[in-house]
């Protein structure tokens, strides 16, 4: 086999497993995890046999860890930000206002992500790694707890307020209908405010879009 001929092989690996990973998406988060099986992945994505898939993954569940991965890092991408001394709540805002955007250019990523937490906490998964927090999830958690010391924020645990966050954006996505004729930016400003509504037990009014607008900052 020549030299020329690797990078060609290799680019069409990346692609067979990026059509898997789509096509394995859109079934999980239409028919359910329980609901696909590998041979709907096979079948979707194009392959004459199992075995031609198992190089690239060896079981449903290992494609659905591959998901996760991806999706995780592109939470952690959404939470991170320049500058961590800022005033708690203007962190806040910011880091639900890109998760709002997130969620809504991502959505059956979202939806996944939602379900697969759902998932693991209904199968009572006790393992260390399934407990610790990826980097974006610990960055919300952080701030939900300084918020704790001079806003009403709810008392319930701040993982719960995470998972319900999710939820909430997850049924949005599923209910295309669920906000009428609004353009994107009204959406996003809705659900910024819903979100709000399910951190903090009375009203504290997410801070004004336009502290943000031109601000390399919050880029």
């Amino acid at each position: 086999m020549s030299e020329s001929a690797l990078p060609t092989q290799r680019v069409e690996v990346r692609n067979s497993r990026e059509t898997i990973l789509a096509v394995a998406l859109k079934l999980f988060t239409t028919k359910g995890y329980d609901g696909t099986s590998i041979d709907d992945i096979r079948a979707g994505a194009g392959f004459k046999s199992k075995a031609s898939l198992y190089t690239h993954f060896k079981s449903k569940e290992e494609v659905a860890q591959a998901l996760m991965n991806r999706i995780i890092k592109q939470i952690d991408d959404v939470f991170s930000y320049k500058e961590d001394d800022l005033e708690p709540l203007v962190r806040f805002t910011t880091v639900i206002r890109k998760l709002v955007e997130w969620a809504n250019t991502h959505s059956q990523e979202c939806v996944f992500y939602m379900i697969r937490g759902q998932q693991k906490k209904l199968k009572g998964k006790n393992d260390l790694d399934s407990k610790q927090p990826s980097k974006g999830e610990a960055t919300f958690l952080s701030i939900v707890q300084q918020l704790r010391v001079d806003y009403p924020v709810r008392l319930v645990t701040s993982e719960v307020l995470l998972s319900i966050v999710f939820a909430v954006l997850a049924e949005s996505l599923l209910d295309e209908g669920a906000f009428g004729n609004i353009d994107f930016e009204e959406k996003v400003e809705e659900l910024v405010s819903i979100c709000f509504g399910v951190i903090f037990s009375s009203e504290v009014i997410p801070v004004s879009k336009s502290y943000f607008t031109g601000n390399p900052m919050f880029d």
